[in-house]
């Protein structure tokens, strides 16, 4: 329990850090409120950041607020698994998208987004990188049937693909039909604006591609599993997408 509440802490303290670097200046009362804590709880956020260094400036009386000097950067950053694969996903559909616009600072982005990771952890940065797979566009049948999904089950798929676990699904397939899948989310397939799981599917015993907005619940599994041969997946999206 202490070690969910001390990662939870460093969690808002970045947040809080991010929001203080990108103001001008804001009240205590605006930044708890932003935030979803107590004003008690913010203050004491403040006070560990100035005793780690921190040159948080405060101004008193009506009107005032915090900043920090100006000449304070963020530094290293601190991302939990769903930040890491919400820009996984960016930078990857960059590198495909291959806008010379984009591609001018692509290199230092990565490079400096790589060193944010510890050394022991770029190896599977790299893994997953690998495991985002982007397509061409969705046809227009498939746009026209697609609802944005929830961020409920995106995040816990999110947290499966992360962290190769198993994930039970309600999967409603294009005739309306609900089926329960237990799956294994080997890789993220888009054909923009539409993600696919390309997965192992227990049910059928068989490599199954399913759309992400048609899931209708999910629930994690404790049980991993490993990723298989990426070429046998992707073939068999690239054959059933345009299709669901």
């Amino acid at each position: 329990m202490a070690r969910t509440a001390d990662g939870t802490r460093l969690n808002r303290l970045e947040e809080l850090k991010g929001l203080l670097r990108e103001r001008e200046h804001a009240t205590a009362a605006e930044l708890a409120a932003e935030m979803g804590v107590s004003l008690r709880t913010l203050n004491r956020d403040i006070a560990l950041l100035r005793q780690s260094g921190l040159p948080i400036d405060a101004d008193r009386g009506r009107g005032g607020g915090m900043q920090l000097h100006r000449s304070w950067s963020l530094g290293r950053l601190h991302l939990d698994h769903l930040e890491t694969i919400d820009l996984l996903l960016s930078i990857t559909i960059a590198e495909k998208v291959g806008s010379p616009l984009l591609l001018q600072h692509l290199t230092s982005i990565k490079r400096k987004v790589s060193a944010t990771f510890a050394e022991g952890y770029q190896g599977r940065i790299r893994d997953l990188r690998r495991r985002i797979i982007v397509g061409a566009p969705a046809t227009l049948n498939v746009v026209n049937s697609y609802v944005p999904p929830s961020r409920a089950n995106l995040a816990l798929i999110s947290q499966a693909f992360f962290e190769q676990r198993q994930v039970i699904i309600d999967y409603e397939a294009g005739d309306g039909v609900v089926t329960s899948r237990r799956i294994e989310p080997q890789f993220l397939y888009l054909n923009a604006p539409v993600w696919y799981l390309i997965t192992w599917d227990h049910l059928r015993d068989d490599i199954r591609t399913f759309r992400v907005d048609r899931i209708r619940a999910a629930e994690l599994q404790p049980t991993t599993f490993r990723v298989g041969d990426p070429k046998i997946y992707i073939a068999s999206a690239d054959r059933n997408a345009s299709s669901l």
